[in-house]
């Protein structure tokens, strides 16, 4: 446990290293998990819901995320700014509606830059706690993934899904297996503010053990 532990905290100076802007080690029982997070995944309807690998129905639900989860140890929150603010979305995209925004290729690459920064940390970081005996090193990112322009399950649906293009790199988010970020990042010391700010975050997490 000690040894996860310091492992933890080292991993959280590394993530720092590689560009995030705070890690915080915290035990994996602080996580919080919740079946109502993916309820928000279809109600209203997520755009990468059945159209995104790592999004539900195709990774693990809230349920089995959460008896997983109790077999971990210790936890990383990891934070990365997110490229657009409040402000930013107002003088870019004014008037521009929820629906709209989705559909936008330019907000979308904006968003892709930050949250593809954040995902590629997390898969450092958990090749770097796999070096160090973590052999059940899970990283876990924020939002849709976003690393194709085009995922191969919005091409084919649930049914006859082709694999992933990118398989080590690709993260589940948080959210998307019944994860609570606002709970989990305040209980690691590093709160999100709601509704977003001008100072937005991606959160993701590393498991470790």
């Amino acid at each position: 446990m000690v040894e996860v532990e310091q492992q933890a905290r080292a991993l959280a100076e590394r993530a720092v290293q590689l560009g995030a802007r705070a890690a915080q080690p915290l035990s994996a029982r602080a996580v919080v998990t919740d079946p109502r997070v993916t309820l928000k995944c279809r109600v209203p309807l997520c755009a990468g819901y059945g159209r995104n690998l790592m999004c539900p129905p195709f990774v693990p639900t809230a349920a089995e995320f959460a008896a997983t989860l109790s077999r971990y140890t210790v936890a990383l929150v990891v934070q990365q700014p997110i490229a657009l603010s409040a402000t930013d979305v107002a003088r870019r995209y004014g008037g521009k509606s929820l629906d709209e925004l989705s559909l936008s290729p330019d907000y979308q690459s904006v968003l892709a830059a930050s949250q593809n920064a954040l995902d590629d940390i997390l898969t450092a970081l958990e090749g770097e706690a796999l070096a160090l005996g973590c052999a059940f090193a899970a990283g876990f990112g924020g939002g849709e993934c976003r690393l194709c322009e085009a995922c191969v399950a919005a091409q084919t649906g649930t049914s006859t899904c082709e694999p992933c293009r990118k398989p080590f790199r690709a993260r589940p988010s948080m959210e998307a297996v019944g994860v609570d970020v606002l709970a989990t990042a305040a209980a690691a010391g590093l709160p999100i503010q709601m509704p977003a700010t001008d100072d937005p975050v991606w959160t993701g997490l590393l498991l470790l053990d």
